[in-house]
């Protein structure tokens, strides 16, 4: 009996989740933006800049899906979950995809923000049909992005939420619980507010590791704009950048995130496509553009705050 190609393979899988996820949506509604997959995830831990000590633990931990004999032969078994937590931007969705592809996972991306929002009352529901697939597919990470969603504060008044949060936590919960030892399926959940999780998400055999997902240092700042330089100039096929002189970039950088290093660098290459587009033909980007590009973007965040506490609305 022939074998498929790997290629075929995945194609095959491929297809098979998308029918199961539509059928899903028959449903629960549409899950289109609020749940993906990817067979194959090709982020390493090598392109995420910084968070050395993150990246050590969860190197580790994608043990549980390789080799959870490992575990066994010490008389416990393998960790079901865990739960990444730090500021927004700080890199904790690549790094659980990260972790998928360092395991050879598939990676399920369930956006519970989007996902409650759309489902509500039946989030709880869903996530345990979720947890079922991925559990007949191999070896799988099950990320619950912004997992401060599950207080459904977002949705409901105090008393409303906790009422209904409790609810959804305890259906997960009990998936978790019955997930068999050795199933192969790692449950990362990840989120800015620690004081929005529900204790009982934590408790011991379920998102049961903490790993922290800090801010980046001067140093780690350095790495992340040389790892985003470098993917940017590979997209264009030809240098973008001057050499940086980070004497002069990194005291102004500081409390800023890998989210906003990547985001000052594309308004500094923004510029360059106005100043194009103006019939000038401007050079690589240098060390006074990038100074410029984060005064403004400063700025920038500066009105977003604004309008976030509502002193423009």
């Amino acid at each position: 009996m022939s074998r498929l190609p790997a290629d075929d393979l995945q194609w095959a899988l491929q297809r098979r989740l998308e029918d199961v996820f539509a059928k899903l949506g028959e449903k629960f509604g549409d899950l289109t933006g609020r749940i993906e997959t990817e067979i194959h995830p090709e982020v390493s831990f090598d392109e995420v800049g910084g968070l050395k000590a993150a990246k050590e633990m969860l190197r580790g931990f994608a043990r549980a899906l390789t080799s959870p004999e490992s575990y066994e032969r010490w008389g416990i078994s393998p960790p079901k979950g865990l739960l990444l937590y730090g500021p927004p931007g700080t890199g904790k969705s690549k790094l659980a995809r990260a972790l998928a592809t360092a395991a050879g996972a598939i990676f399920y991306h369930v956006k519970l923000m989007n996902l409650t929002s759309k489902v509500g009352a039946n989030t709880g529901e869903l996530l345990q049909e979720i947890l079922r697939i991925a559990g007949g597919e191999g070896k799988a990470v099950l990320f619950l992005d912004e997992a401060e969603a599950l207080s459904l504060e977002h949705l409901l008044p105090p008393p409303a939420a906790r009422e209904a949060s409790a609810r959804l936590v305890a259906a997960l919960c009990e998936k978790l619980d019955a997930q068999r030892p050795g199933s192969r399926v790692l449950v990362v959940g990840a989120t800015s507010r620690t004081d929005a999780i529900d204790a009982e998400l934590v408790a011991p055999g379920r998102l049961d590791h903490l790993v922290e997902v800090p801010l980046p240092d001067a140093e780690a700042q350095r790495e992340i704009m040389e790892l985003i330089k470098a993917r940017m100039e590979r997209n264009a096929g030809r240098p973008l950048f001057e050499p940086i002189d980070y004497r002069k970039v990194l005291p102004v950088m500081g409390g800023m995130s890998g989210a906003d290093i990547s985001e000052l660098l594309r308004r500094a290459l923004e510029a360059k496509v106005h100043q194009s587009a103006d019939g000038a033909e401007p050079g690589p980007v240098s060390t006074d553009d990038l100074l410029l590009s984060i005064d403004a973007y400063k700025r920038v965040r500066g009105v977003v705050e604004k309008i976030r506490y509502g002193q423009y609305l």
